[in-house]
Order: structure tokens, then C-alpha cells, then sequence
């Protein structure tokens, strides 16, 4: 309580002296120690509360330069320090949205290419499809910032007519990982050699069900960061939910590094799911199987009905005397099991 009120004064101060700034003055102190150690202005913590000049705020969706500023800047640096020539450096970026990569780009006079699906893009090359159109160019840093699926639709809202081959327009969210993963295949290729290629991602949460894109995307090359990045001022702050869930105000920004210009290492993330009823594991031991399949059943079975379960498992086809076995795995567990009269036995809490 006293924390609450002694942040309630703080506010208040705050607000008097700086009026409506506040805000961001506050939220730059406070990941102040976060977003510079060690000497270094960019950590695996980025944080922009105030979205500073380029591109258009409007475009919703749409990060700060001061990201694209950031990458840009290490890239640079860690060419410098290695000695390697950056007098022909270029930026990419294959979906430039309102152009703030170029605006970053500007500022720290390096050559940047841009293309965009918008047949009208305010910089840049528009009507280029990352599907089906090749990219030509080459470049020393690829900054890719995709839709994050369909949770902002591009086409047929920010501009123009609905696009068969937007990104935030794809059929579900596996069709959106295919998509997705020919993209990053496509903007590695025209990595140079010694290049990096940025994503910007964030995770979505779709008819209750959670999803991490920077779990589930393709990585190619050799993975050399991974920077988490808080948000602001997004449309749903305002929002208030009585559904208990924790709120998504992170993204993330993977940066991967083309180091050999032929040799290609990559990681392709497989879901899968397989069942306890008809697989054993190392892992596994009779306790928990005994336990899982309870609770399968409500949390309370007679052993009869735990030797007909169990009699066809891995772990009953390699012991000849697997009931013996079931029964003294419930005595061993008698914390666990409790016994109901009659060869029934019932878990020691309430099965949900």
C-alpha cells in the first residue's frame, strides 16, 4: 500500500513539473539501467517510450526508427572494429511500411532499399510482392518488420484493396509461417556476405490461444542476438478485460549473421504432440503414468480398471507382472492415492 501511494505522489509530482511528458520522462528513467550497460547504448533490452521522428505514427503497426537507428548503428560499428569496408553499405527493407528504415537510414548516411506491397508507398519500390517477386538487390542489413499475422491488416485497410499475397491477410496462422519462412529465405539469400538480417516480431494471442512468432519462424545463419523490446502506447492499453491472461507488451528482434557466404546453419522449429496413453519415456515413470491416467478418468479408478488401461502400455509389455507393479507404486505413493474401499482408489485432489 505505502509503495502504491509513494508512486501515486511521484506521478503527481512528475505531472506538475513536466505536465503531460511525464509519462515518457518516467518510463525512460525506468528502463534507464536496462537499456545501457556496460558502456553501450544498445542491450539485449530496447525500449523507445517516445517514438521520435521518421516514418509515420499513424501507420499502425509501425516501430520506432530509433530500432531500425539502433541495428543499424551496431552493424556499423561491428564492421568498423573488424575493419571491413562500409563505404557501399546498404540497408534493406523488403516490407518498409511508411519508409522509417529510410529515415534511419538518412540520418546515419548509409544507401537503403526499400520495397513494400503498397503499389503507392510513400519511399521506395511499391507493388513488389515478397512472395513472387525476386529480390534483386543485395544488401548488408535486412531489417524485416512482418505483420505480426492478421492482427493489423494492411491491405484493404492502411491502403488499397485486399491482397491475396499480404502477409496479414493469410488463410490461419500455419499458412502465415509458410509465408513467413519463404520470406526469411529469400531475404537471407540476398544477405552479403559478413550481413545481418533483422526480424522484428511479436507474439499474438488469437481466440484465447497464445502465439510466439519468433518461436515458431524459420532462423537461418548464425543466431547473434536476440533483443527483447518493450511497447508503448499500443491501441488496447485502454482496453480493460475480466478474462484473467497476461497482457503481450514485448517484442522481440532476432538478429542473425550470413558469416560464410555459401554454408547456410538454420533452425526450423516441428510441432508435435504424442500421447502418455501409448508411449514410454525415460522420463516416465510408473507413478506418473498411474497418476495421468487417473486423472484422465476423473481422478478415481478401481485397479481392475487400471490393469485393463494400462495392459496394452510399453511399460506393461516389458514386465511380466505389471499389476503387481501398479499396486505397489500406489502403496510406495500412499501420500498420493487414496484409498476408497473395494480395490478404488482416488487422487488426493480434484482433478480440474
Amino acid at each position: 500500500m505505502m509503495e502504491q501511494n509513494l508512486l501515486k505522489r511521484a506521478a503527481a509530482i512528475l505531472e506538475q513539473e513536466f505536465g503531460p511528458d511525464w509519462q515518457y520522462i518516467a518510463q525512460e528513467l525506468g528502463t534507464e539501467n536496462l537499456r545501457k550497460r556496460v558502456g553501450k547504448d544498445l542491450t539485449s533490452f530496447m525500449a523507445f517510450p517516445e517514438r521520435d521522428s521518421g516514418g509515420s505514427s499513424k501507420w499502425r503497426g509501425n516501430c520506432s526508427p530509433e530500432v531500425v537507428s539502433s541495428v543499424l548503428r551496431y552493424v556499423l560499428d561491428t564492421k568498423r572494429y573488424y575493419g571491413k569496408d562500409i563505404s557501399q553499405f546498404t540497408l534493406l527493407d523488403p516490407m518498409s511500411g511508411s519508409g522509417t528504415s529510410k529515415a534511419a537510414a538518412d540520418k546515419l548516411g548509409v544507401s537503403s532499399i526499400l520495397y513494400d506491397l503498397n503499389p503507392a508507398p510513400s519511399a521506395g519500390k511499391g507493388g513488389w510482392n515478397a512472395l513472387k517477386n525476386d529480390v534483386d538487390d543485395s544488401a548488408d542489413l535486412v531489417f524485416f518488420h512482418p505483420p505480426y499475422h492478421n492482427i493489423i491488416q494492411y491491405s484493404g485497410n492502411m491502403w488499397g484493396k485486399p491482397h491475396p499475397d499480404d502477409l496479414s491477410r493469410c488463410e490461419n496462422y500455419n499458412d502465415f509461417l509458410v509465408k513467413l519462412n519463404l520470406c526469411i529465405r529469400k531475404f537471407y539469400m540476398a544477405l552479403r556476405k559478413d550481413g545481418r538480417m533483422a526480424v522484428l516480431v511479436g507474439d499474438i494471442r488469437m481466440q484465447g490461444r497464445f502465439y510466439s512468432i519468433q518461436h515458431d519462424m524459420m532462423r537461418m545463419g548464425d543466431f547473434e542476438s536476440f533483443l527483447v523490446k518493450g511497447q508503448f502506447n499500443c491501441v488496447s492499453d485502454s482496453r480493460r478485460y475480466q478474462k484473467p491472461f497476461i497482457p503481450i507488451v514485448t517484442e522481440y528482434l532476432l538478429l542473425l549473421h550470413k558469416k560464410d557466404a555459401l554454408m547456410v546453419p538454420f533452425l526450423f522449429a516441428k510441432e508435435s504432440c504424442f500421447s502418455i496413453a501409448d508411449t514410454d519415456l525415460t522420463a516416465l515413470t510408473w507413478h506418473h503414468l498411474i497418476r495421468m491416467t487417473m486423472e484422465s478418468a476423473g481422478g478415481e479408478m478401481t485397479l481392475t480398471q487400471l490393469y485393463v488401461r494400462l495392459q496394452d502400455h510399453p511399460k506393461s509389455k516389458k514386465n511380466g507382472h505389471y499389476k503387481d507393479r501398479i499396486r505397489a507404486t500406489i502403496y510406495e505413493h500412499r501420500s498420493q492415492y487414496t484409498s476408497c474401499g473395494n480395490g478404488t482408489y482416488r487422487l488426493n485432489y480434484r482433478v480440474a
